[in-house]
């Protein structure tokens, strides 16, 4: 009867340990810990480099002293600061092999020194970046009215996404279908072509933390309780994950998925093993 319960007792630790996300069992560890909200996550698919945004929690919670926020990468599992520039966010062009930088005077990209190199929208205080694998498009975000732009990375033009009157995280599916989250209120989605955006049921007012495309090209929201699967074709989210803490960035690579909360980012594989 003893070594029943002792197997039972490892049994249950090794079950606690894994995460289910869709279905799967998923191992978790700690892929960096910083001081500060780590946030604005994205993966490099070609160097594997992780690039966030650290907003310094003091700053933050204070209305009289503007939000001190700097970028990184995480190379070989280091934090590098990109101390040349005020950055907010970052976007990956896999495709031509290119990291875009927002930051409060315009768009940037990433050098081979790991500097930011100014190319563009002076004036332009950008907070959000977001860049589709399947077009020459990227989606910004202006502050102060947080009004979505679209980038022509051809013509190097942008123009105003009208029926999206703001949005405080994005991500834009294959498809060009748009979703955001507004205000601190709902996740909406506007579908290609037309002119009034829908809202997702079941997603609680205030709770959108992140969102960013899996590697099925799923775009999947980072709530207060969890990750959902949001789709074009219905209202109702799927819920693939629970989450035990509040996510403040979200992002996937291969077998990985990568979360943060304040003052760690994880990083949950597909190997966990009872």
């Amino acid at each position: 009867m003893r070594l029943v319960i002792i197997l039972l007792a490892i049994t249950s630790v090794c079950t606690e340990n894994c995460s289910i996300f869709d279905g799967e069992k998923y191992s978790k560890r700690s892929a960096l810990t910083i001081k500060g909200l780590p946030t604005n996550l994205v993966i490099n698919p070609i160097n594997r480099d992780l690039l966030f945004t650290l907003i310094d929690i003091e700053s933050l919670q204070s209305d009289d002293v503007q939000t001190k926020m700097d970028q990184y990468i995480v190379r070989g599992g280091e934090p590098i600061k990109i101390d040349n520039i005020n950055g907010q966010a970052a976007a990956v062009d896999a495709e031509n092999n290119k990291v875009y930088i927002a930051t409060d005077d315009g768009l940037s990209v990433l050098n081979k020194t790991n500097k930011a190199s100014f190319i563009g929208f002076k004036g332009d205080d950008i907070t959000q970046l977001f860049k589709p694998a399947s077009n020459d498009k990227l989606y910004a975000v202006l502050y102060p009215d947080s009004e979505v732009y679209e980038i022509d990375l051809v013509t190097n033009e942008k123009s105003r996404v009208e029926n999206v009157p703001c949005a405080f995280m994005i991500a834009v599916d294959e498809k060009e279908n748009v979703y955001y989250e507004c205000e601190s209120k709902f996740v909406k989605m506007l579908l290609k072509g037309f002119q009034e955006a829908i809202e997702f049921v079941g997603i609680p007012k205030n709770s959108a933390r992140a969102m960013a495309i899996d590697t099925h090209g799923r775009v999947v929201l980072a709530a207060n309780d969890g990750l959902y699967w949001l789709r074009p074709d219905t209202l109702i989210p799927r819920k693939l994950m629970d989450l035990d803490f509040v996510p403040s960035g979200l992002a996937f690579f291969e077998n990985s998925i990568f979360l943060a909360t304040s003052g760690v980012i994880y990083e949950f594989s597909g190997n966990c093993e009872n």
